[in-house]
């Protein structure tokens, strides 16, 4: 009997392909140390730096007690989810997170446990086939409490650049605005041409893996230099996008 060969692969060699594509990332660089070392610079800069403003201030009471009933349920790799808290005795739990929220803001030290990510993989629907790494996406689960955290500065952040730097046509990530309500301004832009007896040029783009794929340390320099993150929000978020594991 001839032997038939099977394109079979084992669970190993499935789950380094899969690494490969949604895990690790390589930046070329010309000189790592010389990108280390402004990093380095960035956060020598950030602990001089005045801790005025909503942005740096201590984190709140109401800070802490918003973040009840609004985080995601799925649990993280501690297993916590975030019913099992909102459930607590809930003066006793806004006290205990307001200590330990406060303690990392002011020290600037994330657990590592916090930087750990659970990564779920969805297949992405529409696909011929799904033999390829590229035809799923991936759902990153954190522990709860840093979760939760993160939401506290990402108000915070999205506060401090919406005063002036953001521009007015964008649409993602800020309040009361919509991918629904992009998609109506362009075609309201297209209505007043062609009654104006205008052509109108659209351009899309469709990046890979953008947020997987960002350089980290331009996205630093970029919020420092450009947008005016500074101080403990800049530390933090510096710490945040440091050592995280997959």
């Amino acid at each position: 009997m001839d032997f038939i060969e099977h394109n079979v692969f084992r669970d190993a060699d499935i789950l380094l392909e899969m690494e490969k594509e949604h895990l690790t990332k390589y930046y070329a660089s010309a000189d790592l140390k010389c990108a280390s070392d402004n990093l380095q610079a960035l956060i020598d800069e950030a602990k001089l730096e005045s801790t005025e403003g909503a942005g740096n201030s201590e984190i709140t009471y109401e800070e802490v007690q918003d973040t009840f009933q609004k985080c995601s349920n799925t649990p993280g790799p501690d297993g916590v989810t975030a019913c099992m808290i909102d459930m607590t005795q809930r003066e006793l739990m806004t006290e205990c997170l307001f200590r330990l929220w406060n303690k990392v803001w002011t020290l600037n030290v994330i657990s590592n446990k916090w930087k750990l990510e659970h990564r779920v993989l969805l297949p992405k629907p529409g696909k011929d086939s799904y033999n390829e790494c590229n035809e799923y996406r991936t759902i990153s689960i954190t522990d709860i409490l840093g979760k939760c955290l993160e939401r506290i500065v990402s108000t915070r952040l999205v506060c401090e650049i919406e005063r002036s730097q953001f521009d007015e046509g964008q649409f993602a990530y800020l309040k009361q605005r919509s991918s629904t309500q992009a998609v109506l301004s362009l075609a309201e832009t297209i209505k007043s041409n062609m009654l104006n007896g205008e052509l109108t040029a659209v351009l899309f783009f469709d990046f890979s893996d953008a947020f997987g794929s960002v350089n980290r340390l331009k996205l630093i320099q970029k919020l420092k230099i450009h947008l005016g993150i500074s101080g403990k929000l800049l530390l933090y978020l510096i710490n945040f996008l440091s050592g995280r594991m997959a």
